[in-house]
Protein backbone atom coordinates (compact mmCIF):
# COMPACT_ATOMS: atom_id res chain seq x y z
CA UNK A 1 0.00 0.00 0.00
CA UNK A 2 1.36 3.47 -0.80
CA UNK A 3 2.25 5.14 2.56
CA UNK A 4 0.32 8.71 2.51
CA UNK A 5 1.31 10.66 5.93
CA UNK A 6 1.88 10.08 9.52
CA UNK A 7 -0.90 10.29 12.67
CA UNK A 8 -0.34 13.63 14.22
CA UNK A 9 -1.11 14.10 18.08
CA UNK A 10 -4.09 14.66 19.79
CA UNK A 11 -5.06 11.03 18.50
CA UNK A 12 -8.56 9.61 19.73
CA UNK A 13 -9.76 6.20 19.56
CA UNK A 14 -12.57 7.04 16.83
CA UNK A 15 -10.41 9.83 15.21
CA UNK A 16 -7.09 11.61 14.54
CA UNK A 17 -5.15 13.94 12.30
CA UNK A 18 -3.12 13.06 9.69
CA UNK A 19 -0.26 14.91 7.99
CA UNK A 20 0.18 13.90 4.80
CA UNK A 21 2.93 13.50 3.06
CA UNK A 22 3.94 16.17 0.16
CA UNK A 23 4.19 13.41 -2.82
CA UNK A 24 0.60 11.89 -1.38
CA UNK A 25 -1.22 15.18 -1.82
CA UNK A 26 -2.29 13.97 -5.72
CA UNK A 27 -3.74 10.63 -5.12
CA UNK A 28 -5.61 11.44 -1.54
CA UNK A 29 -9.31 12.01 -2.05
CA UNK A 30 -12.34 12.63 0.76
CA UNK A 31 -13.78 9.22 1.78
CA UNK A 32 -10.30 7.26 0.80
CA UNK A 33 -9.80 4.23 2.75
CA UNK A 34 -6.98 4.16 4.79
CA UNK A 35 -5.20 1.65 6.95
CA UNK A 36 -3.44 3.26 10.03
CA UNK A 37 -0.01 0.86 11.18
CA UNK A 38 0.72 1.18 14.76
CA UNK A 39 4.44 -0.41 14.65
CA UNK A 40 4.45 0.39 18.00
CA UNK A 41 1.80 -1.52 19.19
CA UNK A 42 1.28 -4.26 16.98
CA UNK A 43 -2.03 -2.69 15.78
CA UNK A 44 -3.66 -1.69 12.40
CA UNK A 45 -6.99 0.34 12.43
CA UNK A 46 -9.10 0.93 9.20
CA UNK A 47 -10.23 4.74 8.63
CA UNK A 48 -12.16 7.07 6.41
CA UNK A 49 -10.36 10.17 5.47
CA UNK A 50 -12.04 13.47 5.50
CA UNK A 51 -12.20 16.88 5.93
CA UNK A 52 -8.80 17.37 3.66
CA UNK A 53 -6.77 20.69 4.65
CA UNK A 54 -4.62 22.57 2.55
CA UNK A 55 -2.70 24.89 5.33
CA UNK A 56 0.01 27.95 4.70
CA UNK A 57 2.11 28.95 7.82
CA UNK A 58 2.85 32.16 5.95
CA UNK A 59 -0.70 32.86 5.48
CA UNK A 60 -2.62 32.30 8.47
CA UNK A 61 -6.49 32.68 8.24
CA UNK A 62 -6.32 34.62 11.92
CA UNK A 63 -3.73 37.40 11.17
CA UNK A 64 -2.66 39.21 8.12
CA UNK A 65 1.35 38.88 6.95
CA UNK A 66 3.94 40.06 4.69
CA UNK A 67 2.76 37.71 1.99
CA UNK A 68 -0.40 39.15 1.16
CA UNK A 69 1.05 42.17 -0.48
CA UNK A 70 4.13 40.81 -1.87
CA UNK A 71 3.61 37.59 -4.57
CA UNK A 72 7.48 37.19 -4.82
CA UNK A 73 7.94 36.28 -1.04
CA UNK A 74 4.78 33.86 -1.63
CA UNK A 75 6.63 32.15 -5.05
CA UNK A 76 10.22 31.57 -2.71
CA UNK A 77 8.18 29.75 -0.27
CA UNK A 78 6.47 27.49 -2.39
CA UNK A 79 7.09 23.84 -0.54
CA UNK A 80 5.91 25.61 2.83
CA UNK A 81 2.16 25.22 2.33
CA UNK A 82 1.18 21.23 3.59
CA UNK A 83 -1.90 19.21 3.85
CA UNK A 84 -3.83 17.81 6.69
CA UNK A 85 -6.98 15.36 6.67
CA UNK A 86 -9.17 14.66 10.01
CA UNK A 87 -9.12 10.88 9.74
CA UNK A 88 -12.64 8.91 11.02
CA UNK A 89 -11.71 5.75 12.88
CA UNK A 90 -13.90 2.71 11.58
CA UNK A 91 -12.19 -0.03 13.64
CA UNK A 92 -9.42 -2.11 14.43
CA UNK A 93 -8.38 -5.07 12.27
CA UNK A 94 -7.94 -8.00 13.73
CA UNK A 95 -7.13 -11.57 12.11
CA UNK A 96 -9.31 -10.55 8.79
CA UNK A 97 -12.17 -8.73 11.41
CA UNK A 98 -13.33 -5.41 12.55
CA UNK A 99 -13.32 -4.58 16.26
CA UNK A 100 -14.41 -1.89 17.74
CA UNK A 101 -11.68 0.69 18.23
CA UNK A 102 -10.69 0.83 22.35
CA UNK A 103 -7.55 3.21 21.90
CA UNK A 104 -5.70 5.52 19.94
CA UNK A 105 -3.34 4.99 17.24
CA UNK A 106 0.12 6.33 18.48
CA UNK A 107 1.71 9.97 17.07
CA UNK A 108 3.94 8.96 13.92
CA UNK A 109 2.09 5.63 12.97
CA UNK A 110 2.57 5.16 9.31
CA UNK A 111 -1.22 5.84 7.17
CA UNK A 112 -1.56 3.64 4.00
CA UNK A 113 -4.01 4.11 1.35
CA UNK A 114 -6.15 1.92 -0.13
CA UNK A 115 -6.15 1.01 -3.63
CA UNK A 116 -7.59 -2.24 -4.52
CA UNK A 117 -9.46 -4.92 -2.57
CA UNK A 118 -6.59 -6.53 -2.31
CA UNK A 119 -4.80 -4.05 0.16
CA UNK A 120 -6.26 -5.17 3.47
CA UNK A 121 -6.98 -8.73 4.55
CA UNK A 122 -10.63 -7.94 5.49
CA UNK A 123 -13.40 -10.17 5.12
CA UNK A 124 -17.17 -8.50 5.03
CA UNK A 125 -18.83 -11.77 4.57
CA UNK A 126 -21.22 -12.40 1.61
CA UNK A 127 -24.62 -10.53 1.20
CA UNK A 128 -25.87 -7.94 -1.75
CA UNK A 129 -24.02 -6.45 -3.86
CA UNK A 130 -25.60 -2.82 -5.47
CA UNK A 131 -21.85 -1.16 -5.71
CA UNK A 132 -18.47 -0.73 -4.19
CA UNK A 133 -16.35 1.94 -2.41
CA UNK A 134 -15.88 4.68 -4.75
CA UNK A 135 -11.94 5.25 -4.56
CA UNK A 136 -10.89 1.64 -3.52
CA UNK A 137 -13.25 -0.75 -5.58
CA UNK A 138 -13.88 -2.66 -2.22
CA UNK A 139 -17.34 -4.44 -2.25
CA UNK A 140 -19.88 -3.75 0.71
CA UNK A 141 -22.29 -6.44 0.59
CA UNK A 142 -25.86 -5.44 2.35
CA UNK A 143 -26.19 -8.59 4.47
CA UNK A 144 -29.60 -10.43 3.35
CA UNK A 145 -30.51 -11.26 7.20
CA UNK A 146 -31.20 -7.83 7.95
CA UNK A 147 -34.01 -7.07 4.85
CA UNK A 148 -36.85 -7.85 6.85
CA UNK A 149 -35.37 -4.86 9.01
CA UNK A 150 -36.25 -2.30 6.40
CA UNK A 151 -34.93 0.03 4.29
CA UNK A 152 -34.48 3.96 3.33
CA UNK A 153 -32.72 5.43 0.09
CA UNK A 154 -33.06 8.66 0.04
CA UNK A 155 -31.85 11.32 -2.14
CA UNK A 156 -32.73 14.27 -4.35
CA UNK A 157 -33.79 14.32 -7.77
CA UNK A 158 -31.50 12.66 -10.48
CA UNK A 159 -29.21 11.22 -7.66
CA UNK A 160 -30.25 7.45 -9.25
CA UNK A 161 -32.02 5.94 -6.11
CA UNK A 162 -34.30 4.08 -8.92
CA UNK A 163 -30.57 2.15 -10.82
CA UNK A 164 -29.42 1.96 -7.01
CA UNK A 165 -33.03 -0.01 -6.12
CA UNK A 166 -33.20 -1.88 -9.29
CA UNK A 167 -29.52 -3.43 -8.69
CA UNK A 168 -30.62 -4.48 -4.82
CA UNK A 169 -33.93 -5.84 -6.50
CA UNK A 170 -31.92 -8.29 -9.03
CA UNK A 171 -29.63 -9.51 -6.08
CA UNK A 172 -32.29 -10.42 -3.62
CA UNK A 173 -33.86 -12.37 -6.56
CA UNK A 174 -30.48 -13.98 -7.64
CA UNK A 175 -29.01 -14.59 -4.28
CA UNK A 176 -31.95 -14.88 -1.54
CA UNK A 177 -35.37 -16.96 -1.65
CA UNK A 178 -37.16 -13.77 -1.03
CA UNK A 179 -39.86 -12.97 -3.77
CA UNK A 180 -40.04 -9.29 -4.17
CA UNK A 181 -43.78 -6.91 -4.95
CA UNK A 182 -42.68 -3.53 -6.41
CA UNK A 183 -44.90 -0.30 -6.34
CA UNK A 184 -43.64 2.18 -9.51
CA UNK A 185 -45.11 5.43 -8.49
CA UNK A 186 -44.66 6.84 -12.20
CA UNK A 187 -44.45 3.78 -14.12
CA UNK A 188 -41.18 4.64 -15.78
CA UNK A 189 -38.57 3.57 -13.24
CA UNK A 190 -39.31 -0.29 -13.27
CA UNK A 191 -41.86 -1.12 -15.76
CA UNK A 192 -39.94 -1.30 -18.58
CA UNK A 193 -36.95 -3.28 -17.02
CA UNK A 194 -39.53 -6.16 -15.62
CA UNK A 195 -41.90 -5.79 -18.69
CA UNK A 196 -43.40 -9.56 -18.27
CA UNK A 197 -43.80 -9.26 -14.53
CA UNK A 198 -45.73 -5.82 -14.67
CA UNK A 199 -49.54 -5.84 -13.25
CA UNK A 200 -50.91 -2.70 -14.40
CA UNK A 201 -53.40 -1.04 -11.72
CA UNK A 202 -55.98 0.26 -13.72
CA UNK A 203 -57.15 -2.98 -14.42
CA UNK A 204 -57.26 -3.84 -10.24
CA UNK A 205 -60.68 -3.77 -8.75
CA UNK A 206 -61.12 -0.43 -5.95
CA UNK A 207 -62.74 -1.84 -3.05
CA UNK A 208 -65.98 -0.45 -2.35
CA UNK A 209 -64.63 2.62 0.58
CA UNK A 210 -62.62 3.59 -2.37
CA UNK A 211 -64.51 3.67 -5.07
CA UNK A 212 -67.31 5.79 -3.31
CA UNK A 213 -64.48 8.29 -2.68
CA UNK A 214 -63.66 8.29 -6.67
CA UNK A 215 -67.45 8.51 -7.07
CA UNK A 216 -67.88 11.48 -4.53
CA UNK A 217 -64.77 12.90 -6.10
CA UNK A 218 -65.71 12.87 -9.61
CA UNK A 219 -69.49 13.74 -9.03
CA UNK A 220 -68.60 16.66 -6.27
CA UNK A 221 -70.63 14.90 -4.48
CA UNK A 222 -68.42 14.26 -1.17
CA UNK A 223 -70.87 15.73 1.64
CA UNK A 224 -72.85 12.79 0.44
CA UNK A 225 -70.30 9.90 0.63
CA UNK A 226 -71.62 7.75 2.98
CA UNK A 227 -74.93 7.35 0.86
CA UNK A 228 -72.84 6.36 -2.00
CA UNK A 229 -70.70 3.71 -0.42
CA UNK A 230 -73.56 2.35 1.08
CA UNK A 231 -75.22 1.95 -2.23
CA UNK A 232 -72.19 0.05 -3.91
CA UNK A 233 -72.42 -2.66 -0.89
CA UNK A 234 -76.48 -3.10 -1.56
CA UNK A 235 -75.64 -2.87 -5.36
CA UNK A 236 -73.02 -5.67 -4.78
CA UNK A 237 -74.94 -7.96 -2.34
CA UNK A 238 -78.07 -7.57 -5.65
CA UNK A 239 -75.71 -7.96 -8.41
CA UNK A 240 -74.00 -11.07 -6.81
CA UNK A 241 -77.46 -12.75 -5.77
CA UNK A 242 -78.41 -12.55 -9.70
CA UNK A 243 -74.75 -14.24 -10.93
CA UNK A 244 -72.11 -13.17 -13.24
CA UNK A 245 -73.78 -13.44 -16.15
CA UNK A 246 -77.24 -11.71 -15.51
CA UNK A 247 -77.56 -8.40 -17.14
CA UNK A 248 -78.33 -5.30 -14.70
CA UNK A 249 -82.01 -4.22 -15.13
CA UNK A 250 -82.97 -1.48 -16.55
CA UNK A 251 -85.11 -0.74 -13.45
CA UNK A 252 -85.17 -2.11 -9.80
CA UNK A 253 -88.54 -3.45 -10.45
CA UNK A 254 -88.33 -7.04 -9.17
CA UNK A 255 -84.56 -7.12 -7.64
CA UNK A 256 -86.38 -8.67 -5.01
CA UNK A 257 -87.99 -11.58 -7.08
CA UNK A 258 -85.22 -12.18 -9.14
CA UNK A 259 -82.82 -12.46 -6.65
CA UNK A 260 -85.50 -15.20 -4.78
CA UNK A 261 -85.49 -17.53 -8.08
CA UNK A 262 -81.78 -17.36 -8.62
CA UNK A 263 -81.12 -17.90 -5.18
CA UNK A 264 -80.09 -14.57 -3.69
CA UNK A 265 -81.08 -12.74 -0.58
CA UNK A 266 -85.19 -12.89 -0.29
CA UNK A 267 -85.94 -9.23 0.28
CA UNK A 268 -88.61 -6.52 -0.77
CA UNK A 269 -90.06 -6.61 -4.49
CA UNK A 270 -88.32 -3.50 -6.15
CA UNK A 271 -86.40 -2.81 -3.22
CA UNK A 272 -82.42 -2.06 -3.47
CA UNK A 273 -82.18 -3.17 0.38
CA UNK A 274 -79.47 -2.86 2.91
CA UNK A 275 -80.37 -5.63 4.72
CA UNK A 276 -79.05 -8.18 1.65
CA UNK A 277 -75.59 -6.89 2.66
CA UNK A 278 -75.74 -8.71 5.64
CA UNK A 279 -75.58 -12.11 3.64
CA UNK A 280 -72.88 -10.76 1.60
CA UNK A 281 -69.27 -12.25 2.09
CA UNK A 282 -67.10 -9.42 2.49
CA UNK A 283 -63.90 -11.16 2.98
CA UNK A 284 -62.87 -10.22 -0.20
CA UNK A 285 -65.25 -7.79 -1.90
CA UNK A 286 -63.50 -7.01 -4.50
CA UNK A 287 -62.85 -10.10 -5.75
CA UNK A 288 -67.05 -10.35 -5.86
CA UNK A 289 -66.93 -6.89 -7.97
CA UNK A 290 -64.94 -8.26 -10.83
CA UNK A 291 -67.80 -10.83 -11.27
CA UNK A 292 -70.99 -8.36 -11.67
CA UNK A 293 -72.18 -6.50 -14.52
CA UNK A 294 -71.70 -2.03 -13.60
CA UNK A 295 -74.25 0.05 -14.86
CA UNK A 296 -74.69 3.67 -14.11
CA UNK A 297 -78.00 3.71 -14.37
CA UNK A 298 -78.99 0.81 -12.20
CA UNK A 299 -76.26 2.31 -9.41
CA UNK A 300 -78.21 5.21 -9.60
CA UNK A 301 -81.34 4.12 -9.17
CA UNK A 302 -80.21 1.35 -6.13
CA UNK A 303 -78.08 4.91 -4.34
CA UNK A 304 -82.08 6.50 -4.78
CA UNK A 305 -83.49 3.26 -2.80
CA UNK A 306 -80.83 3.45 0.11
CA UNK A 307 -80.94 7.19 0.14
CA UNK A 308 -84.52 7.13 0.38
CA UNK A 309 -84.48 3.98 3.16
CA UNK A 310 -81.52 6.50 5.24
CA UNK A 311 -84.06 9.08 5.16
CA UNK A 312 -82.05 11.44 2.60
CA UNK A 313 -84.30 14.23 1.69
CA UNK A 314 -85.67 14.52 -2.00
CA UNK A 315 -83.21 17.29 -2.97
CA UNK A 316 -80.44 15.57 -1.92
CA UNK A 317 -81.47 12.50 -3.45
CA UNK A 318 -81.99 14.18 -7.05
CA UNK A 319 -78.94 16.02 -6.32
CA UNK A 320 -76.60 12.32 -6.60
CA UNK A 321 -79.05 11.31 -9.27
CA UNK A 322 -77.99 14.11 -11.57
CA UNK A 323 -74.77 13.92 -10.29
CA UNK A 324 -74.22 11.06 -10.83
CA UNK A 325 -75.62 10.85 -14.42
CA UNK A 326 -73.71 13.49 -15.23
CA UNK A 327 -69.86 13.09 -14.10
CA UNK A 328 -69.61 9.43 -13.34
CA UNK A 329 -70.46 7.14 -16.33
CA UNK A 330 -66.93 6.49 -17.55
CA UNK A 331 -65.52 5.82 -14.39
CA UNK A 332 -68.81 3.34 -13.40
CA UNK A 333 -68.40 1.68 -16.82
CA UNK A 334 -64.73 0.93 -16.44
CA UNK A 335 -65.06 -1.06 -13.78
CA UNK A 336 -66.82 -4.04 -16.10
CA UNK A 337 -63.17 -4.04 -16.96
CA UNK A 338 -61.04 -4.46 -13.95
CA UNK A 339 -60.77 -8.17 -13.42
CA UNK A 340 -57.79 -8.03 -11.36
CA UNK A 341 -57.47 -7.82 -7.47
CA UNK A 342 -54.93 -6.88 -5.22
CA UNK A 343 -55.07 -10.48 -4.34
CA UNK A 344 -53.57 -11.91 -7.57
CA UNK A 345 -50.93 -9.37 -7.22
CA UNK A 346 -49.93 -11.07 -4.01
CA UNK A 347 -50.18 -14.23 -5.57
CA UNK A 348 -48.26 -13.51 -8.50
CA UNK A 349 -45.47 -12.39 -6.60
CA UNK A 350 -45.71 -15.87 -4.48
CA UNK A 351 -46.02 -18.11 -7.61
CA UNK A 352 -43.21 -16.12 -10.22
CA UNK A 353 -41.09 -14.56 -7.55
CA UNK A 354 -41.88 -11.09 -8.72
CA UNK A 355 -44.49 -8.73 -9.40
CA UNK A 356 -44.24 -4.86 -10.66
CA UNK A 357 -47.19 -3.08 -10.00
CA UNK A 358 -47.68 -0.06 -12.46
CA UNK A 359 -49.48 2.58 -10.44
CA UNK A 360 -49.13 5.31 -13.37
CA UNK A 361 -52.47 5.55 -14.97
CA UNK A 362 -54.33 5.50 -11.29
CA UNK A 363 -56.02 8.08 -8.94
CA UNK A 364 -53.86 9.37 -6.01
CA UNK A 365 -56.59 7.57 -3.79
CA UNK A 366 -56.41 4.08 -5.61
CA UNK A 367 -52.33 3.97 -5.53
CA UNK A 368 -52.54 4.21 -1.92
CA UNK A 369 -55.43 1.79 -1.55
CA UNK A 370 -53.48 -0.72 -4.07
CA UNK A 371 -50.25 -0.66 -1.81
CA UNK A 372 -52.41 -1.43 1.18
CA UNK A 373 -54.37 -4.13 0.47
CA UNK A 374 -51.41 -5.60 -1.11
CA UNK A 375 -49.43 -5.35 1.76
CA UNK A 376 -52.34 -6.81 4.17
CA UNK A 377 -52.87 -9.16 1.84
CA UNK A 378 -49.50 -10.51 2.96
CA UNK A 379 -50.47 -10.37 6.55
CA UNK A 380 -52.91 -12.01 6.18
CA UNK A 381 -50.77 -15.12 5.28
CA UNK A 382 -49.64 -14.23 8.71
CA UNK A 383 -52.86 -13.89 10.66
CA UNK A 384 -54.54 -16.87 8.98
CA UNK A 385 -51.91 -19.39 8.15
CA UNK A 386 -49.11 -18.38 10.41
CA UNK A 387 -46.64 -18.38 7.01
CA UNK A 388 -43.65 -16.42 6.64
CA UNK A 389 -44.31 -14.45 3.53
CA UNK A 390 -40.13 -13.84 2.94
CA UNK A 391 -41.53 -11.14 0.47
CA UNK A 392 -39.48 -7.58 0.07
CA UNK A 393 -41.99 -4.79 -0.83
CA UNK A 394 -40.10 -1.64 -2.67
CA UNK A 395 -42.28 1.67 -2.81
CA UNK A 396 -41.08 3.98 -4.97
CA UNK A 397 -41.85 7.71 -4.06
CA UNK A 398 -42.43 6.78 -0.64
CA UNK A 399 -43.46 10.05 0.76
CA UNK A 400 -46.90 9.66 -1.17
CA UNK A 401 -47.93 6.54 0.71
CA UNK A 402 -46.16 6.55 4.25
CA UNK A 403 -47.04 10.21 5.46
CA UNK A 404 -49.17 11.31 8.05
CA UNK A 405 -51.91 11.89 5.85
CA UNK A 406 -51.41 9.03 3.56
CA UNK A 407 -54.37 6.96 4.29
CA UNK A 408 -55.32 4.15 4.01
CA UNK A 409 -51.57 3.05 2.52
CA UNK A 410 -49.87 4.34 6.34
CA UNK A 411 -51.09 1.99 8.21
CA UNK A 412 -49.59 -1.17 5.98
CA UNK A 413 -46.76 0.56 5.79
CA UNK A 414 -46.44 1.22 9.65
CA UNK A 415 -47.59 -2.22 10.74
CA UNK A 416 -44.87 -3.94 8.58
CA UNK A 417 -42.32 -1.09 9.74
CA UNK A 418 -43.12 -2.79 13.45
CA UNK A 419 -43.80 -6.46 13.00
CA UNK A 420 -42.04 -6.82 9.54
CA UNK A 421 -39.15 -8.31 11.15
CA UNK A 422 -40.40 -11.09 13.19
CA UNK A 423 -42.42 -12.66 9.95
CA UNK A 424 -40.31 -11.48 7.41
CA UNK A 425 -42.00 -8.67 5.10
CA UNK A 426 -39.52 -6.53 4.31
CA UNK A 427 -39.48 -2.64 3.33
CA UNK A 428 -37.36 -1.09 0.93
CA UNK A 429 -39.01 3.06 1.01
CA UNK A 430 -37.62 5.06 -2.00
CA UNK A 431 -38.10 9.28 -1.90
CA UNK A 432 -36.91 11.93 -2.10
CA UNK A 433 -38.10 13.71 1.51
CA UNK A 434 -37.35 11.16 4.24
CA UNK A 435 -38.92 14.28 6.27
CA UNK A 436 -42.23 13.28 5.21
CA UNK A 437 -42.28 9.81 6.64
CA UNK A 438 -44.15 9.36 9.57
CA UNK A 439 -42.28 9.06 12.89
CA UNK A 440 -43.58 5.49 13.19
CA UNK A 441 -42.42 4.49 10.01
CA UNK A 442 -38.83 6.41 10.38
CA UNK A 443 -37.88 4.85 13.75
CA UNK A 444 -38.06 1.39 12.68
CA UNK A 445 -35.48 2.20 9.48
CA UNK A 446 -32.42 0.03 10.06
CA UNK A 447 -30.62 0.41 6.69
CA UNK A 448 -29.82 3.34 4.79
CA UNK A 449 -28.62 4.49 1.53
CA UNK A 450 -28.27 8.71 1.51
CA UNK A 451 -27.11 10.81 -1.36
CA UNK A 452 -27.48 14.43 -1.88
CA UNK A 453 -30.61 15.43 -0.41
CA UNK A 454 -33.32 18.16 -1.09
CA UNK A 455 -33.30 20.72 1.94
CA UNK A 456 -31.25 21.12 5.05
CA UNK A 457 -34.36 19.82 6.76
CA UNK A 458 -34.13 16.28 5.00
CA UNK A 459 -30.40 16.39 6.41
CA UNK A 460 -31.56 16.87 10.34
CA UNK A 461 -33.99 14.59 9.96
CA UNK A 462 -31.68 12.17 8.47
CA UNK A 463 -29.45 12.78 11.60
CA UNK A 464 -32.23 11.84 13.98
CA UNK A 465 -32.14 8.66 13.29
CA UNK A 466 -28.97 7.61 12.04
CA UNK A 467 -25.07 7.85 13.36
CA UNK A 468 -23.83 9.67 10.27
CA UNK A 469 -20.27 9.27 11.33
CA UNK A 470 -19.39 12.65 10.80
CA UNK A 471 -20.79 13.17 7.42
CA UNK A 472 -21.79 16.74 7.02
CA UNK A 473 -24.32 18.26 4.36
CA UNK A 474 -21.32 20.23 2.47
CA UNK A 475 -20.03 16.17 1.98
CA UNK A 476 -23.12 14.68 0.53
CA UNK A 477 -23.77 18.38 -1.51
CA UNK A 478 -20.35 17.23 -3.79
CA UNK A 479 -22.03 13.41 -4.52
CA UNK A 480 -22.26 12.82 -8.16
CA UNK A 481 -24.84 10.77 -9.77
CA UNK A 482 -24.90 6.98 -8.67
CA UNK A 483 -22.80 7.63 -5.21
CA UNK A 484 -24.39 6.95 -1.89
CA UNK A 485 -23.60 6.54 1.41
CA UNK A 486 -24.37 3.05 2.89
CA UNK A 487 -25.42 2.89 6.59
CA UNK A 488 -27.01 1.04 9.22
CA UNK A 489 -27.60 -2.63 10.95
CA UNK A 490 -27.28 -4.13 7.09
CA UNK A 491 -23.52 -2.65 6.38
CA UNK A 492 -21.51 -5.15 8.26
CA UNK A 493 -18.75 -2.10 9.20
CA UNK A 494 -21.66 -0.37 10.60
CA UNK A 495 -20.23 3.02 9.64
CA UNK A 496 -21.39 4.72 6.23
CA UNK A 497 -19.21 4.25 3.88
CA UNK A 498 -19.09 5.38 0.27
CA UNK A 499 -20.51 3.46 -2.75
CA UNK A 500 -20.74 3.61 -6.15
CA UNK A 501 -23.46 2.13 -7.27
CA UNK A 502 -22.89 -0.25 -10.42
CA UNK A 503 -24.30 0.89 -13.62
CA UNK A 504 -27.54 -0.38 -14.71
CA UNK A 505 -28.33 -1.12 -18.62
CA UNK A 506 -31.23 0.90 -20.22
CA UNK A 507 -33.63 -1.46 -21.07
CA UNK A 508 -34.08 -2.70 -24.09
CA UNK A 509 -36.76 -0.89 -26.97
CA UNK A 510 -38.55 -2.68 -29.01
CA UNK A 511 -38.24 -1.54 -32.65
CA UNK A 512 -41.29 -0.16 -34.34
CA UNK A 513 -43.45 -2.75 -36.06
CA UNK A 514 -42.09 -5.36 -34.13
CA UNK A 515 -44.57 -7.58 -31.96
CA UNK A 516 -45.24 -6.63 -28.40
CA UNK A 517 -43.53 -8.90 -26.32
CA UNK A 518 -45.88 -10.66 -24.09
CA UNK A 519 -46.36 -8.62 -20.35
CA UNK A 520 -48.25 -9.40 -17.17
CA UNK A 521 -51.67 -9.45 -16.28
CA UNK A 522 -53.22 -6.18 -16.97
CA UNK A 523 -50.20 -5.35 -19.50
CA UNK A 524 -46.96 -2.77 -19.31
Amino acid sequence: MRPIGVVASWSKSFYTYVLVYKEAERVVREESLVIIRDRARAKQYLGVMRWLTKIDPLLPATQRSGVVDNPRLAEMATNLPFENSYVRIVGEVRDGRLEPSADPPTPRSEVLLVESPEDVDLSLGEGLIVGEHKHSGIKVPLDPSYLPYHICVVGATGTGKSRLVKALVDEVLAKTGWKVIVFDHSGVDYVSYYSDKVVDSSQIMPDPPTLGELLADASMLEEQLDYIVSSIYAYIAYMHGLGSSAKPPKTLEGFGREAAVRGGVSREPGHCSLEAVEHLDLTDPERVMTGIKWSLDSLVKCVYEVGSSLKAREATLAKMSLLLRTYARGLVESLNEKKLTTGDVVDRALKEGLAVVDLSRADIRVKRFVVKSVIEGLWRLVDERGEKPRVLVVVDEAHNYACERCAPSLSAIERTAREGRKWEIGLVLASQRMIDFSTDVRNNINTFYFSRLQTPGDFKNLEGVLDLGGIGPDTLSTLSTREFFFAGLGNPLRFPILVKVREVKEPEVEKVGEPETAGGSGGS
